[in-house]
């Protein structure tokens, strides 16, 4: 399959909570949708619909907008998740029926990191009344600090303690070993085409 094909299967496999966060706010298909049971809130507690609302550029901005913008928000995250595993434009046709929750941690921790650059980058007056410095401060560390020990990262208890971009990356290395293009034979083709698939 294309890329574009695994992102219609993979861009409900997480969804978004209905938190509360946002006063009448109700969230739409696909937004509510969660294939895997999981949502992108429950990675980190900044990671909520009022503080994206109050971040994200459109001042105002309508309950049907703001769903559209989750929307693609969702899709950018899966595109570059996707482009960030795979080395070409083709992925094995039956690789999400073997392993459907393959990237849902990829998925969910690119979310946080995306949603919390945002925060951190927003000029809006709404985030810099609600969210000081402080906050900022501290959402920065959660995200970018790094890892003490590169070779302690492998115990599954230790790796929580690390930054977002750091479990990211582990994350990311561990699928790209189980799936990557050249790494373990995967090889991308076109329907039609003889196929010769490893799963590691």
């Amino acid at each position: 399959m294309i890329i574009s094909e695994a992102l219609v299967i993979i861009k409900t496999r997480l969804g978004w909570r209905d938190d509360k966060t946002v006063n009448g706010f109700v969230l739409t298909p696909p937004n509510d949708t969660t294939d895997s049971g999981r949502y992108f809130q429950s990675e980190h507690s900044a990671i909520t619909l009022q503080n994206i609302k109050d971040c994200q550029p459109l001042i105002d901005i309508s309950d049907v907008d703001f769903n559209s913008y989750l929307e693609n928000l969702t899709d950018q995250v899966c595109i570059k998740v996707l482009g960030d595993v795979f080395e070409k434009d083709f992925v094995a046709d039956n690789i999400f029926d073997v392993y459907p929750t393959a990237l849902d941690n990829v998925i969910s921790l690119r979310m946080t990191i995306d949603v919390a650059e945002m925060i951190m980058t927003s000029i809006r007056s709404n985030r810099i009344k609600r969210l000081g410095d402080e906050f900022v401060g501290k959402l920065h560390y959660d995200i970018f600090r790094d890892a003490p020990n590169k070779f302690a990262i492998r115990k599954l208890n230790y790796k929580h303690s690390l930054g977002i971009t750091t479990r990211y990356e582990f994350e990311l290395d561990s699928v790209q070993r189980r799936f990557g293009q050249q790494r373990n034979l995967i090889k991308s083709i076109t329907r039609g085409q003889a196929v010769n698939i490893s799963y590691e």
